[in-house]
């Protein structure tokens, strides 16, 4: 999927996971996952491609709320980052929208919002590496910010 997204073939790579989907769907605990990176190959494509903007705009935000959909249906593991990835993506989809920015952008700070307060503890040891989690909480803040600036720039009614 990498390989064809950057050599430019956006709908190949979205036709390699989405064909993955297909053929493993008696396991769909990672679709949530996966959803997000089909999303983020449109992303990657409306950057590029001016002309299709828009559609691969929508297909993004589309598979974002397929992802928030999955998620929603599964408890989270351990110090799952499923909706700092997802508002991330809406954050970018805020910044390219010339359309919805202020839909993508409370999309953004609502993934935001419900992630910070499931990141818990100190540290977080897997795989036996031990990583400091208070970074995340501040990256995470740091784009709650960045998401209010950005909506109050674009005329938004911010919260």
């Amino acid at each position: 999927m990498v390989q064809l997204q950057e050599s430019g073939h956006y709908d190949d790579a979205v036709r390699v996971v989405e064909d993955w989907m297909n053929q493993h769907r008696s396991d769909a605990s990672q679709n949530d996952f996966l959803h997000l990176q089909i999303a983020m190959v449109y992303i990657s494509k409306a950057y590029h491609k001016q002309s299709t903007r828009d559609e691969s705009l929508n297909n993004a935000a589309s598979h974002l709320e397929q992802a928030l959909n999955v998620y929603a249906t599964k408890k989270p593991e351990d110090e799952d980052t499923t909706l700092f990835g997802i508002g991330g993506a809406y954050e970018i989809l805020g910044d390219l929208s010339q359309k919805d920015k202020c839909g993508f952008y409370r999309k953004a700070r609502s993934a935001f919002d419900e992630q910070l307060p499931l990141i818990k503890g100190d540290s977080y040891t897997a795989y036996g590496k031990t990583v400091a989690i208070e970074p995340l909480r501040a990256e995470i803040r740091k784009h709650l910010t960045s998401v209010d600036d950005k909506s109050a720039q674009a005329g938004c009614s911010v919260r």
